[in-house]
């Protein structure tokens, strides 16, 4: 009987115990739910609201106008395009696209090119060269001689027809030369003159007629 007795007062401190921790358990838990809760509340107070976005704000307001632009002005905007592409506007109608405008104004005028008679140049080139020993020298000269004219090719076949006459001529010139008037761009471009006037000479006396207008020395050698 003693045994049984000490078992019923055990029995209800056990059950005293599980009830105590089951309140823990709950109250834990309680806490950690208000807890939660609390900040949730908290941040939720403290954080703007989306419309008090600065941001927000403008890019709602810049949407606003554009909306409005487009609900107010796309209509006249469009019209406009119908007219132009549809002949209402320069580049169908009157415009300067099609010569029907005033012209602007492209500025000054540059000076016109002066027109001159252009004639053809006919050019030739003694075959071999014209050798000869220099004046008063033990050196000797040895020159190619090339022609040009803007008369007709008939200068041209007389020089060829009377090319030995033409020969003597110039090799008696350059035989008269010294080593000096060989010297230099100016002796050179006086001798060319020289050659010129000796050769329209011989033309004159042989064709009637000399015609050449240039003599050009194309190579010179002096040994």
């Amino acid at each position: 009987m003693a045994g049984q007795e000490a078992a019923a007062e055990e029995e209800p401190k056990k059950k005293t115990s599980v009830v105590k921790i089951i309140l823990f358990v709950v109250g834990g838990l309680a806490l950690v739910g208000l807890g939660a809760g609390a900040g949730f509340f908290y941040v939720k107070m403290t954080a703007p609201p989306v419309e008090e976005n600065p941001l927000a704000i403008v890019i709602d307001k810049g949407a606003s106008a554009a909306a409005a632009a487009d609900a107010h002005g796309g209509g006249e905007k469009k019209g406009e395009e119908k007219k132009d592409a549809h002949g209402g506007g320069d580049a169908h109608g009157g415009g300067d696209a099609h010569g029907g405008g005033d012209k602007k104004d492209a500025g000054p005028a540059g000076k016109a090119v002066p027109s001159t008679e252009q004639f053809a140049t006919t050019y030739f080139e003694f075959p071999g060269n014209f050798t000869t020993n220099l004046r008063g020298s033990k050196r000797f000269v040895q020159l190619s001689l090339g022609l040009s004219t803007q008369y007709d090719k008939q200068v041209i076949e007389n020089a060829q027809k009377h090319e030995v006459a033409i020969r003597g001529e110039v090799l008696a010139l350059l035989a008269d030369q010294s080593e000096a008037d060989m010297v230099g761009i100016a002796n050179r471009r006086k001798l060319q003159e020289m050659f010129k006037d000796t050769i329209n000479k011989v033309l004159t006396e042989r064709a009637g007629f000399g015609g050449i207008e240039s003599v050009f020395i194309t190579a010179l050698v002096m040994q």
